[in-house]
This record gives structure tokens, C-alpha cells and sequence, in this order.
């Protein structure tokens, strides 16, 4: 299927889905650390975990943004497709 180019938005949404997607790893790595350490009753643990659900969260609604349309066909298509 061919796809628009992407234009600067996209770009800039591509990049940071890519930014948050990399902010998961340290974020598990103290989760992980906090969980060993105090456990999961410690309040800092959960919210840890929801630091990861939120970055997660963040970086599939900005890639998702930045994927760009499909290119459509011409006005004159298919008549059969047409609503009268």
C-alpha cells in the first residue's frame, strides 16, 4: 500500500515515541530495583509501575499519530463504490 511521506509532525511524533519507548528502560530498571529492595508494599514501587504504563502508553498514541495516511484514490474510481 503505498503511504504519504511523513511530514514534520510525524517526524517529530516518531521521534518522541521513540524517546519515550527509550525512557521505559530505566524506569523498568528502577521499578525492578525498588520491587528487589522494599518490595511492593513500598508506595514508590506501583508508581513505578505506572511510570512504565504511562510511557508505554505514550509512545504506541505517538507512534500511532506519526504513521502517515494512505494515499487515496483518484475522484473518478470505481462505480461501483459510489454512494448515491
Amino acid at each position: 500500500m503505498m503511504r504519504k511521506p511523513r511530514h514534520a509532525g510525524q517526524k517529530i511524533s516518531l521521534a518522541l515515541s521513540l524517546v519515550c519507548g527509550l525512557l521505559i528502560l530505566p524506569a523498568l530498571g528502577l521499578f525492578i530495583w525498588q520491587w528487589l529492595a522494599h518490595g511492593l508494599a513500598d508506595t514508590w514501587t506501583p508508581s513505578l509501575f505506572a511510570v512504565i504504563a504511562f510511557f508505554a502508553c505514550c509512545a504506541g498514541v505517538l507512534y500511532a499519530m506519526s504513521v502517515p495516511q494512505p494515499i487515496l484514490p483518484p475522484d473518478g474510481g470505481d462505480p461501483s463504490l459510489r454512494a448515491e
